[in-house]
């Protein structure tokens, strides 16, 4: 599989391919939409493609946001789901865009994703255990900078209204699910706003290991 950073031209053929990429990960017809990933996620300042055998499998997206790391986006093809693709290209951009010492950032609907934070970016929320009050603050921030309009609960630390609509239309089954069935409405598009800090020395370790427990070559090209 190869991981290619921020290529420099996306033909016609290949903004379709990842818009049919994101619309098979969220598993809901129409969703995210064409302009939502071509005008908004692929722009970003570090944007990772995921490919096998020359075809796009998977995408990250990594910004700066209210003078944080965030993860704007992320998708991986239904047909390659489970085999740690996301994760690759999600630290990957992640490690490109932060500095020594960061905030890493990101919202979703999708309790997969709340673990995956937690594990490598010591993220909040976290199932009865408070947020730093400066992480909190950060991540009202965050919201606003994302949508002035938007209300943020702070002590749930959820968006509300985030999304026009449920992302999903099934919500993947985790161990997690019960926590995110409990804070957000789903349907009224609802999503938690997750962040940590975390040193770059430690996502590039993280990153290494993940390379080398994969049972498939990785390149960046």
């Amino acid at each position: 599989m190869n991981l290619h950073e921020n290529p420099e031209q996306l033909d016609q053929s290949s903004l379709d391919r990842l818009v049919d990429v994101a619309q098979s990960a969220f598993n809901k017809e129409g969703q995210p939409t064409y302009d939502d990933v071509v005008e908004h996620i692929v722009p970003s300042n570090t944007f990772i493609t995921a490919e096998v055998d020359d075809e796009i499998v998977g995408f990250s997206s990594t910004d700066t946001v209210a003078d944080t790391t965030y993860a704007v986006g992320l998708a991986v093809h239904e047909d390659y789901q489970g085999e740690g693709i996301g994760k690759l290209a999600r630290t990957k951009g992640v490690m490109e865009e932060m500095g020594d010492e960061d905030v890493v950032t990101t919202r979703t609907q999708n309790p997969a994703v709340l673990s995956y934070m937690q594990d490598l970016f010591n993220a909040y929320p976290r199932e009865n255990e408070e947020a730093p009050e400066e992480l909190e603050a950060s991540l009202e921030d965050l919201a606003y900078e994302l949508d002035p309009e938007t209300d943020f609960d702070r002590e749930g630390l959820v968006m509300e209204g985030a999304y026009p609509e449920a992302m999903y239309d099934e919500i993947p089954d985790h161990e997690l699910k019960a926590f995110t069935d409990e804070v957000l409405d789903y349907e009224g598009g609802d999503a938690l706003m997750i962040g940590g800090e975390v040193s770059r020395d430690e996502v590039e370790e993280a990153y290494d290991s993940m390379v080398e427990d994969r049972d498939y070559e990785v390149e960046m090209v």
